[in-house]
């Protein structure tokens, strides 16, 4: 691999000034660090680009020299195990933070791949070190990616001792908690735009596992699905379903 961050294939660089029209202006980090420049009339270096379903973001081995939030569609991040199977680490969907993780390397552990057309933002890492000097507001939100990127990995820990329903129900909370941090309270739909595939392995669950848990909580009447829609009718119930353990 190359010890440089060579440019993700299928990606298209479009003009930086988003931030004015997203729907989650000034709730992601780079709402954040374009807001901190522009107090001070700097140029942000932010650019949008667009990654194609199946392309990659970034590869394992390449440097880190960027942050990104993706602004719509969505990521897997994947690394392979010694035996050649994938191993899904985490899903990132608009409004989430990628590349972070991999901040301590130096180079990239793992890879994210586009799950359909997906646009991210682009963040230098360099320009994120140089506005932690300025921003307070900056640092405060560095943080709070981080403490969610930790809490992520104590989730998947504690999925190692859930049963199959509690891994499904405490996967779709998160879902929802964080649509309405982003979007508010009303919030009680959002898309799930991976496979039952790659839900599975994320979930170390077999796909038919994966599907008979969904078809139980429909019928039961705690959520409803719609293509990849999914609504919760009964977020108390689903909560209980999220407690039971093992």
């Amino acid at each position: 691999m190359s010890n440089t961050e060579a440019a993700p294939r299928a990606i298209n660089s479009l003009a930086a000034g988003a931030c004015d029209s997203c729907l989650r202006s000034r709730k992601c980090l780079g709402a954040v660090l374009h807001a901190s420049t522009a107090a001070d009339g700097r140029p942000d270096h932010i650019h949008v680009v667009t990654v194609q379903r199946g392309q990659p973001l970034y590869r394992i081995g390449e440097a880190t020299t960027s942050a990104y939030v993706v602004q719509s569609g969505a990521l897997k991040v994947r690394r392979h195990s010694a035996a050649g199977d994938e191993e899904i680490i985490a899903f990132r969907q608009p409004g989430d933070t990628t590349g972070l993780e991999s901040l301590g390397h130096g180079v990239h552990a793992a890879e994210a791949v586009a799950l359909s057309t997906t646009k991210v933002c682009r963040l230098p890492l360099q320009l994120l070190k140089l506005e932690l000097l300025h921003s307070a507001e900056l640092g405060d939100r560095l943080l709070l990616e981080m403490g969610r990127e930790f809490e992520r990995m104590q989730l998947r820990l504690q999925m190692e001792r859930q049963s199959a329903p509690a891994r499904v129900a405490s996967f779709l909370l998160g879902h929802l908690q964080h649509r309405r941090e982003l979007f508010g309270n009303a919030i009680d739909s959002f898309s799930l735009p991976m496979s039952r595939i790659d839900l599975g392995r994320f979930l170390a669950l077999a796909p038919e596992t994966v599907s008979r848990v969904f078809a139980r909580l429909q019928q039961d009447g705690v959520v409803a699905s719609e293509g990849h829609t999914i609504r919760i009718l009964d977020v108390s119930m689903l909560e209980r379903v999220a407690e039971q353990g093992e």
